[in-house]
């Protein structure tokens, strides 16, 4: 099973990383994703990296839907292959746990570092790189008073039940998304999987959900649906196939977050299909990355190299800290440097150091936190759950067997 999904691992890593870019570009250099609608430090090259593809460097909300599509993918495999509906039971009744734990962690590491008065650097830089928030990027970060009770309630209710800005961690906007998506899929994977008609069902909540990242979930259930089956339909080894719905996918997936001019290479994409473009455009070609990926044995290969694996390990640490550290230590030691080197050297060694600092912390909370989450759901489920739903389902049985005999007993009356 493992070697099955390294792959998937490999482009979970890499797209966290992707994320991480995207954020040294937001405090650093906003321009790089929002074009115009920010001063440029860079010159020409800002507003290149916003309105072409090469904005897939930085795409973080791109990566986000990939994110979406593998959890439904993920999530739901298995269970399409055996049919085991303990895998869906399972995994539903753990995932709030396994989610939980890491979150709460990274929301006390805010904290400590907000009372510490070290996110004052990013106010400084952000100042310096005039960063105006189009995107509304920790925009309560300037109002909020760090405390533990509302740090623990945003950590375990908000950042999941509530959603929006979370004041510790703007990042934490995702676990509202993913926790629910991961319920609908469970729920969807369960009860259809026994229909025919399930992909009639598949599109109509495809149609309903096309303006919401709720349908990154969708495709990629569908997708774990279509390659569990042994049939070969929508399955293809054409490397030109692949190879134009690979370029297609990457295409919209670099559909720029930035306001948009009619002169823009992505300008024939605009219609009325959805309320915000880039996120229809982005989930749909992280769906496309993700059939290319499951189809091509290449692109495996390529996803399953020992660094990509390793980013995949860590790849939930990374995403919940990296943001932490670039508005601390990064931004503190960008404004030492900002004043001695160019704007584009300060920038590049900012972040290289940055990296050199981030990887081995989001190592170590992956050893410490993440697995510990993983370990805590598990006995959550099997210490709480599983008794109970074992009692529950022999109890059913022992019902079952009774009203057997009984019906068995009143026909020999007869």
């Amino acid at each position: 099973m493992a070697d099955k999904i390294t792959h998937l691992d490999g482009l979970r890593g890499i797209a966290a990383v992707n994320v991480m870019i995207m954020h040294f570009f937001i405090v650093l250099t906003p321009a790089m994703i929002y074009g115009n609608q920010t001063p440029s430090h860079l010159g020409n090259l800002e507003l290149i990296f916003s309105s072409t593809p090469l904005g897939l460097i930085g795409a973080g909300n791109f990566s986000v839907c990939i994110f979406f599509v593998l959890s439904g993918y993920v999530l739901t495999q298995n269970f399409f292959k055996t049919g085991n509906k303990n895998l869906i039971i399972s995994g539903a009744l753990r995932r709030y746990i396994r989610l939980l734990i890491p979150v709460c962690a990274a929301v006390m590491f805010s904290l400590l570092l907000s009372s510490a008065g070290l996110f004052y650097y990013y106010s400084e830089t952000v100042t310096i790189t005039a960063n105006n928030n189009p995107g509304n990027y920790w925009l309560n970060y300037w109002t909020f008073t760090p405390g533990i009770v509302d740090a623990v309630k945003q950590a375990a209710w908000e950042s999941f039940f509530v959603g929006g800005s979370i004041d510790y961690n703007p990042v934490l906007w995702t676990m509202k998304v993913e926790f629910f998506g991961s319920m609908l899929v469970f729920a969807m994977a369960l009860l259809l999987r026994p229909l025919r008609y399930r992909w009639t069902i598949y599109l109509a909540a495809s149609m309903v959900l096309i303006n919401y990242y709720y349908l990154a979930f969708i495709i990629g259930m569908a997708l774990a649906d279509l390659f569990a089956n042994k049939t070969r339909a929508f399955k293809t080894s054409n490397k030109l196939v692949l190879s134009t719905l690979l370029f297609v996918g990457l295409f919209i997936g670099s559909y720029p977050v930035g306001t948009l001019t009619n002169d823009s290479l992505y300008s024939f994409l605009n219609s009325d299909l959805f309320f915000r473009p880039f996120i229809g455009y982005h989930i749909l070609g992280a769906g496309l990355i993700m059939y290319v990926l499951l189809n091509s044995m290449w692109l495996q290969k390529v996803f399953s190299s020992a660094v990509s694996v390793f980013l995949g390990k860590i790849s939930y640490s990374l995403y919940l800290i990296h943001f932490l550290v670039i508005c601390s230590f990064t931004c503190k030691l960008f404004l030492v440097l900002y004043p001695i080197l160019p704007y584009g050297t300060a920038l590049l060694v900012s972040m290289i150091i940055s990296s050199a600092l981030i990887f081995p912390l989001s190592y170590l909370f992956y050893r410490y936190i993440d697995t510990l989450g993983v370990n805590v759901s598990k006995i959550f489920y099997n210490r709480l759950f599983s008794p109970l739903l074992s009692y529950c389902e022999g109890h059913l049985k022992q019902q079952h067997i009774l009203r057997s005999v009984y019906a068995l007993y009143t026909r020999v009356l007869k």
